[in-house]
């Protein structure tokens, strides 16, 4: 299935689970990789990196959650390709819970419309929220909504909130290094 084949109703949106991308990451290039997957990813699914006490290799640990009292839905750590796709209309990408965004994520606390993603300079990426009910955070910080401020260059690590949905922004060379080191 392609990336814009996904419905709204996938679980993971418009997300790739990081499995299908571990082969590419310890087969190819990277410049390969991100040929066929992209330069920028967010990162969502109970996976948090840990840094460690000196030198060594970033340890991915998957930590899930079980929350009796919700129904429960089978869910795959996965990454968003930050890409244009043609759903949405501009030269951003843009972010939100339906399908006519770039970045899907169908989580109620996620807008419509909720954020978008700009090129900078180089391959700087920023990110903008677009006066979303529950607002956008980059390392616990709000995000301006348009008009209201500069927008949030990001840097690979970041860790970006949308909604109540947490993310890690990453550049291709540290997915691809996260990916190589995991155990999966």
């Amino acid at each position: 299935m392609s990336r814009n084949e996904h419905s709204e109703a996938s679980p993971q949106g418009t997300g790739v689970a990081v499995g299908d991308l571990a082969i590419d990451a310890r087969s190819l290039t990277r410049e390969d990789f991100e040929d066929r997957h992209g330069s920028a990813f967010l990162m969502v699914g109970g996976i948090d990196l840990v840094a460690p006490d000196g030198p060594g290799a970033t340890v991915v640990e998957m930590d899930f959650v079980d929350t009796p009292e919700l129904p429960t839905t089978t869910f795959k750590p996965h990454v968003h390709p930050i890409q244009r796709t043609g759903r949405s209309v501009g030269h951003l990408v843009s972010v939100g819970r339906t399908s006519n965004n770039d970045i899907v994520i169908p989580d109620v606390s996620v807008s419509r419309f909720h954020a978008f993603l700009k090129q900078g300079h180089g391959d700087e990426l920023s990110i903008q929220d677009a006066g979303s009910t529950n607002g956008t955070s980059v390392n616990g910080r709000p995000v301006p909504v348009q008009g209201e401020g500069v927008p949030v260059t990001l840097k690979s690590g970041d860790r970006v909130r949308i909604g109540h949905i947490d993310l890690t922004f990453l550049e291709a060379e540290l997915l691809i290094r996260l990916l190589r080191d995991s155990k999966r």
